[in-house]
């Protein structure tokens, strides 16, 4: 471990240590059912995490929503907190810090507990550093983590922020952005940590893609040089994001004119696992691990896997792919 990492009062603050790179895991979209109808299926999702995980050796493991799918026709239950328990279990086991921000399926329409509920539960494990944030924000989970160098002086800012679910009650009225509120939220937080000039450098973590996504990936292999290209592919159907398509977000926008947000790390789109820089921010999907929730899933297999980012001691980070084909 090249870190130490320290919960009080229930706000974590890690350390770096000095001349090695701090190693985040990233995973997404797990899709534990929990339920008789993905017992197999869930099976393999958590000896996935478990392979990845123990051949990542990161200092600290990030999930960008959907650790269940309480969905009844694939998993056979609404019970939500089935799923998550099989998944804290399997973290607590491998005794690695960890946390995360919430998917839209983690709680869905039917699903029997809310997103407080499972809140509670994440806060009671010994390892996870899940925050449920300020008060009186939308949705639940928008929060900090530091970390700092080896001399206290911060390095980066983690930022972990709930990007809803649905407009209405369902997947078919359109997936939500992230708030007017939670924008001005992430605004005051990276401005405080600032150094009174500029605001904190921030890495940024959530689920459902912002549109620029897709408008940076279609520049991009239209060979604009507005936009560069790191590694991974785009294998959803047509090219396709899942951002939400009938309401406008302005959490990208907002980011690009602060300066603070040099990544953002998402999933959602199980198929994706592009990495691109565009308008000075990189925007990278974490591999998945679903073999649940699409039509014949389990069958593909160069989406799934990790992400490793590695931040160095100036701020710097680089992103890697850990595909699970590749771990022996």
């Amino acid at each position: 471990m090249s870190a130490v990492i320290e919960k009080t009062n229930g706000e974590t603050v890690i350390t770096k240590e000095a001349g090695k790179p701090f190693r985040i895991l990233q995973l997404t979209d797990i899709h534990i059912g929990g339920g008789l109808f993905s017992i197999k299926k869930d099976k393999w999702a958590l000896e996935a995490v478990e392979k990845i995980v123990k051949a990542a050796k990161a200092d600290f493991v990030i999930v960008t929503g959907d650790v269940c799918y309480p969905l009844w026709p694939w998993s056979g239950t609404f019970n939500n907190m089935r799923g998550t328990r099989k998944f804290a279990e399997l973290m607590n086991r491998l005794g690695v810090d960890w946390t995360l921000v919430f998917g839209n399926h983690d709680t869905e329409s039917f699903a029997f507990y809310d997103k407080q509920h499972l809140a509670n539960y994440y806060m009671r494990q010994p390892k996870c550093h899940f925050q449920k944030g300020e008060k009186g924000l939308t949705g639940l989970g928008n929060y900090c983590i530091k970390l700092n160098n080896a001399d206290g002086t911060l390095n980066t800012a983690l930022m972990f922020i709930d990007s809803n679910s649905y407009l209405g009650k369902s997947f078919f009225s359109g997936f939500d952005v992230i708030h007017d509120d939670q924008i001005d939220w992430y605004k005051r937080t990276v401005t405080a940590l600032g150094d009174g000039e500029k605001p904190a450098p921030s890495l940024t973590f959530f689920h459902i893609p912002p549109k620029e996504f897709k408008d940076g990936w279609e520049k991009c292999y239209r060979g604009s040089d507005e936009v560069t290209y790191h590694l991974g592919f785009v294998e959803e159907k047509d090219n396709y994001f899942g951002y939400p398509k009938t309401k406008e977000g302005k959490l990208f926008g907002e980011m690009v004119k602060l300066g603070s947000c040099k990544g953002m790390f998402m999933g959602h789109d199980h198929l994706n696992t592009l990495s691109i820089t565009y308008q000075g921010i990189r925007l990278t999907y974490g591999m998945s691990i679903d073999y649940l929730a699409y039509k014949g899933i389990k069958k593909k297999h160069t989406q799934r896997g990790g992400t490793i980012i590695e931040i160095a001691d100036d701020g710097s980070f680089d992103v890697s792919l850990l595909p699970l084909d590749d771990i022996k």
